[in-house]
């Protein structure tokens, strides 16, 4: 299966993009249009199914799926410049019309104002500039799908034929179209070919002056500027090594980096230490030191090195290549408001028809009006309407917030997360590697030095913090031969007869005088146990190192009247000395939480609190992470617990959770902005419309400008930065 992200040309709203999908779904792929970028993303057997095939398909359906640029015809070459020269002979010609009443006669302007120009004008809008939408309404009109075009087309080709009709019955009557066109004249009547040529022109050019914004956004910010390699060393168990395409790497490879290489996929360091720069994908421009066990991001690359990482995700599934297809924003799960703007969309086209017909037959009934006025004023509401703002409300705003967001080291993964995150009212952190930052440094230990082999071994096969701080602190020792390591979740490791865990895993067991002393005295760090089936052999004692920014944030949130609560397996009273140093209220301290416990205390909080937030990292918070309102995997997280999450936290930095906040209010608020600004515009121009106060040719200029004015308001939030906000505090 190969993934495939591609650019679409031709969308412009909701039921664009409902189209696309629809004809890729013909071959039975299921797809997903960001409308925000015109692109689309689908999964595909290469083998079955090829991408010409699925060009063709799209096609059908009036869009164009670019497959290779340079075999792509881009019609704008075309469309352009015929737009322009049409826009400009119609605004002279109405320059005549305006100029007329007042006996103004310039033979410049003349030229251009007499129906003969404007029908060859109106012609070619409608054999050059209408095709793309003619052809767009009637394919989609196949998927039962009415959106713009359909709306475009049926406005510009009835004002296009009442003209003609027009123009017909004015030559009958002995009226010479090409020297006289004075609408004051006696039997003259007016034809309306200026607005079937503003209508045209004025949207092609506002559709892509819309992509050249869209376009221009992109450019200013591109998410990822490296290039995972397409080539990496492969590095055997004894010590060979093969150089093999980047995508044939497999989970649980070892490969080797070296100084300046970018790192083609996600993993941990095995061997060797080095500066990281991960500016590609947080926008962080400060390299960060990776040693031994620590996380490493495909997509950025080795300033310094060698290293020499474990492949946990083959490059097509790396968080790179994850972001690059937009795959966690474009998630299925939408909020609300997405939802009802796409819910809006569909029914907002067959009403502005319904409107057009009713505004019909009440000019011509009710207000006494003759044919062609009434149906000049039923084509101007269907060009002053603007489906397309309700289409594009959420979309570009939120696409706008996801890459907003990922400058500021958080990765959202589902397409609710803005409107979530904005009611949370308590936060919940897991303690170590979120609150700490997982580096511990060994306070002493009690009990049978002879066995630290055995604990080094033991820890060997963990990756949770307290283990990888064992297996530095014990380098020195040699490595005791064990039997296979079993992890038992919310206790330790086990192997063979040997327990290595924290207390609840010695429950039961016997201790001596020594340990007891050693565990009272040592009640206010981490202990780690190591037992056999009857007694505690050994005790190590360990200190968190916290997060350089934990205290802030947390205090931040305090601020924010968010009830912040640490939740851990620890002892109580190594706990509450953890939480004094982070200002958390000893009565929202969670200690010796199991796994399943966690999930469980989750519950008794939102009964308490409300709508809360969970930022956890290991195995053990899978549970407490799908249970929470909203929860956030931390930088150091585990694949379970980022697959369980609804964002990422990209940077080592807790702030980036206040960053978040930020960044979702203000596209929730840009949101509503754009809702209000779609109805507001729609209520107001349909009513003028219908009574006659707007031009044809000022109803598709008004709707243009509504777009426009919809997507650069959308694309204020991309420039949105939190972190001044909060200097300003």
């Amino acid at each position: 299966m190969k993934k495939a992200n591609l650019e679409v040309r031709g969308m412009y709203c909701a039921h664009c993009s409902k189209a696309v999908e629809n004809a890729l779904g013909q071959a039975g792929l299921l797809s997903h249009v960001d409308l925000a970028h015109n692109r689309v993303e689908f999964t595909y057997d290469e083998e079955k199914i090829s991408l010409e095939y699925l060009r063709r398909l799209v096609k059908r359906a009036g869009y164009e799926l670019v497959i290779d640029e340079r075999k792509t015809f881009d019609r704008n070459k075309v469309l352009v410049p015929v737009a322009l020269l049409v826009l400009l002979f119609s605004l002279l010609g109405i320059v005549h019309h305006v100029l007329q009443p007042f006996q103004v006669e310039i033979p410049f302007f003349f030229f251009f104002g007499n129906d003969v120009t404007f029908l060859v004008l109106a012609t070619i809008s409608i054999l050059v500039l209408g095709i793309p939408f003619f052809v767009r309404a009637v394919k989609g009109l196949r998927y039962k799908n009415v959106g713009m075009d359909f709306l475009i087309s049926l406005s510009s080709l009835a004002s296009y034929v009442l003209s003609l009709y027009l123009f017909i019955t004015n030559m009958q009557r002995g009226i010479d179209p090409l020297t006289l066109h004075a609408h004051h004249m006696d039997g003259y009547r007016m034809t309306y070919f200026d607005g079937t040529c503003m209508i045209l022109s004025i949207i092609t050019l506002g559709h892509l002056l819309t992509d050249r914004i869209k376009l221009k956004a992109d450019k200013n910010y591109q998410k990822a500027a490296i290039e995972p390699p397409k080539d990496s060393t492969l590095v055997y168990p004894d010590g060979t090594t093969e150089t093999l395409d980047s995508d044939r790497l497999d989970v649980g490879d070892t490969i080797r980096v070296l100084a300046g290489d970018a790192l083609p996929c996600d993993g941990h360091v095995v061997k060797g230490r080095g500066h990281i720069d991960e500016s590609s994908l947080t926008g962080e421009s400060r390299p960060r030191l990776v040693q031994v066990g620590d996380k490493v991001l495909g997509g950025t690359y080795l300033q310094d090195g060698p290293i020499e990482m474990e492949v946990e995700k083959i490059a097509l599934e790396s968080l790179y290549s994850s972001i690059q297809n937009e795959s966690y924003a474009l998630d299925q799960r939408k909020g609300k408001l997405s939802k009802l703007s796409d819910t809006i969309a569909a029914y907002f086209t067959p009403s502005v028809l319904l409107i057009a017909l009713l505004s019909f037959l009440v000019c011509l009934f009710a207000m006494k009006l003759d044919v062609e006025e009434s149906i000049v004023r039923a084509c101007s509401v269907l060009s002053v309407s603007c489906p397309c703002a309700f289409g594009l409300a959420v979309p570009i705003s939120s696409m706008s917030g996801y890459d907003c967001a990922l400058r500021h080291g958080v990765l959202f993964k589902s397409g609710d997360t803005f409107e979530k995150i904005r009611r949370i009212q308590c936060a919940v952190f897991d303690k170590t590697g979120t609150l700490s930052t997982g580096r511990m440094h060994v306070e002493g230990f009690c009990g049978r030095k002879d066995l630290l082999p055995v604990v080094k071994a033991m820890e060997k096969n963990s990756l949770h913090p307290i283990a990888l701080s064992l297996v530095q602190w014990l380098q020195e020792e040699k490595e005791e031969e064990i039997e296979a390591v079993q992890e038992i979740p919310g206790e330790g490791l086990r192997s063979g007869p040997y327990v290595l865990g924290n207390r609840r895993s010695v429950q039961g067991k016997s201790l001596s005088a020594e340990l007891e002393r050693f565990e009272e005295e040592k009640k206010d760090t981490s202990l780690v146990y190591l037992s056999d089936e009857r007694e505690v052999l050994l005790i190590l004692a360990l200190v968190d190192e916290l997060s350089q920014d934990s205290v802030d944030t947390i205090q931040e949130l305090k601020r924010r009247g968010i009830h912040v609560y640490m939740v851990t397996g620890d002892r109580r009273e190594y706990a509450l000395q953890i939480a004094k140093r982070l200002t958390i209220d000893e009565e929202n301290v969670l200690s010796e939480a199991t796994p399943q416990s966690k999930a469980s205390l989750l519950r008794e909080i939102r009964k308490k609190e409300g709508v809360l937030c969970y930022v956890g990292d290991g195995i053990n918070d899978t549970l407490a992470l799908k249970e929470a309102d909203l929860s956030f995997a931390s930088y150091k997280a585990n694949a379970i617990a980022c697959s369980s999450a609804d964002g990422l936290l990209l940077r080592p930095e807790l702030s980036a959770l206040l960053a978040a906040l930020d960044i979702s209010k203000k596209t929730y608020v840009n949101i509503i902005e754009n809702f209000v600004w779609a109805i507001l515009y729609n209520v107001a121009m349909i009513p003028l419309a219908v009574l006659g106060l707007l031009p044809m040719y000022l109803c598709a200029a008004l709707m243009i400008a509504s777009n426009l004015t919809l997507t650069l308001n959308s694309l204020r939030v991309r420039s949105y930065r939190p972190e001044r906000k909060e200097k300003r505090r």
